[in-house]
């Protein structure tokens, strides 16, 4: 099935998923009523992971930049996305959580298919 469109992710401070629509399930390969409570970083190759939470952690900032990366699919293949973070905040201004829009894209011209 062609993925089109925008997904978005609500992530917990400490990496869980709060919420994913089903655009991101089906992008990753997940059952839309089992993805709560799961890791973001579920979602990343190993070798990506320390890249991964730095963008995590850069998605706390006020304006962080949109960024290309590429997610592992639950069968373990790779699927490269756009992501946009946007922090989420209470009313006192405290960060709670990080929203992210996940869209599919083609992978760098270096890198290949997914």
């Amino acid at each position: 099935m062609p993925f089109t469109g925008t997904g978005v992710v609500l992530v917990d401070l400490n990496g869980r998923i709060a919420f994913a629509s089903t655009y991101f399930c089906d992008l990753v390969g997940v059952e839309h009523d089992k993805i709560a409570g799961t890791s973001y970083f579920d979602f990343f190759f190993p070798e990506d992971l320390e890249e991964a939470k730095k963008k995590f952690e850069t998605g706390k900032s006020p304006n962080p930049p949109p960024f290309r990366f590429r997610l592992k699919r639950s069968d373990g293949s790779a699927v490269w996305a756009n992501i946009q973070k946007t922090p989420l905040r209470r009313d006192t201004g405290m960060i709670y959580a990080v929203s992210a829009t996940v869209t599919k894209t083609e992978p760098p011209a270096s890198q290949g298919p997914g």
